[in-house]
């Protein structure tokens, strides 16, 4: 069975990547702050919701569970800053997410 032989590049760089790491943490630097991301849940009461951020203000919240029950059915509401652009389900249901957004804790801010 032959050897296995490690190239010869291998250590050297092992040693310059170490060394690198620890200058780099020794000098103060800061991992990147990650991005916040533009799909959050909210839960309020037994119900779970989906808000999508979608750009330039549009938001897009999706009904999920309603107490520990996977909604199987779509209940949506999309709407901007000037206002209710559409939504789509069972008109309860869209009117008690519609009553719920108030309630919901979310911070999209980056």
């Amino acid at each position: 069975m032959p050897k296995k032989k490690t190239p010869s590049w291998l250590i050297p760089a092992a040693l310059v990547a170490g060394t690198v790491a620890l200058f780099a943490k020794s000098a103060g630097a800061k991992p990147l702050k990650p991005t916040p991301s533009n799909v959050q849940t909210a839960t309020v009461g037994n119900r779970v919701y989906s808000v999508a951020r979608l750009g330039q203000g549009t938001y897009l919240v999706s009904l999920l569970s309603t107490g520990g029950v996977v909604q199987t059915t779509p209940v949506t509401f999309t709407f901007n800053q000037s206002g209710p652009m559409g939504d789509f389900g069972d008109a309860d249901k869209v009117g008690q997410l519609k009553a719920d957004l108030n309630l919901m804790n979310l911070n999209f801010a980056a």
